[in-house]
């Protein structure tokens, strides 16, 4: 708001927010080139001016890490895990050893590599899902089961499309990114109504409820941990883990003989 960075209001604005002019001489920078960073053409704003946009445009953390993730050098694919298999393994081990606690293995773009048995109890048999919609994201956005799980899906999966715009910044043009993208606009219109929104979001640290099969609402957290090694390569392991009071997720649950191994890894769709 104008006010908020010492402008007067005004009783004429057709729009509450800052004017584009306005905007520009706050960070510094000409209303010329802030209309060409606007229209994405080739200019390379410093880290100062961003950090100048962010602070004007009243940027989040995460909002502003975006920003600046924006105007870097993009590539044309994911930089997944497939040509490292032995970390691969080693993520994959990690995952299974965590049972009965729920987790799963993905791409940043949400892509299932691997889960535990906990987590297709949990959620659903991922590896029951055609491969190219073996996502996470896909699955909360398409699938019915996907609105059972959660007692308030709209708040998760809208968290969820958010998440997935921040973490496809460094490879947006990648077949697989454009693929996910299109495919959603034309199967959900909440995505697509959220993905026009060009909301972004970090890790969510609040509790929220799910529903689980034969035990009713249970408060969970999501735990999110990042791994990348030195070339480049990148994926994600989610665990729901128990919120407050509540009792530890695995707690009672007998498991099948051999359940350690419900599901091999599966990589990633190409």
């Amino acid at each position: 708001m104008p006010v908020d960075v010492g402008l007067p209001g005004g009783v004429r604005r057709r729009t509450p927010g800052l004017r584009r002019e306005e905007v520009a001489v706050l960070a510094g920078v000409s209303p010329t080139w802030y209309t060409y960073l606007e229209q994405a053409r080739d200019i390379s704003p410093s880290p100062e001016v961003l950090d100048n946009l962010a602070s004007v445009l009243g940027l989040n953390t995460y909002e502003r890490q975006y920003l600046h993730n924006l105007s870097r050098e993009k590539t044309g694919e994911e930089p997944g895990l497939e040509r490292l298999p032995e970390f691969q393994a080693l993520l994959d081990d990690v995952t299974f050893s965590i049972n009965p606690i729920p987790s799963y293995l993905c791409s940043y773009s949400g892509d299932l590599l691997s889960w535990n048995p906990a987590a297709a109890e949990w959620l659903t048999d991922f590896g029951s899902l055609p491969g190219n919609r073996r996502n996470i994201l896909m699955w909360m956005m398409t699938d019915e089961a996907a609105r059972e799980r959660f007692v308030d899906w709209a708040a998760q999966a809208r968290h969820l499309v958010a998440r997935f715009r921040a973490e496809v910044v460094y490879c947006y043009e990648s077949p697989r990114v454009t693929e996910i993208v299109r495919q959603l606009s034309e199967d959900s219109p909440l995505f697509r109504r959220w993905w026009e929104e060009h909301q972004v979001t970090g890790p969510q640290s609040a509790a929220y409820l799910m529903h689980r099969p034969g035990r009713g609402a249970v408060a969970v957290r999501t735990v999110e941990l990042l791994y990348r090694e030195a070339s480049g390569s990148r994926a994600k392991l989610t665990v729901l883990t128990p919120a407050g009071d509540a009792p530890r997720l695995g707690a009672h649950r007998e498991l099948s003989p051999g359940a350690g191994r419900e599901h091999p890894a599966v990589p990633a769709p190409g």
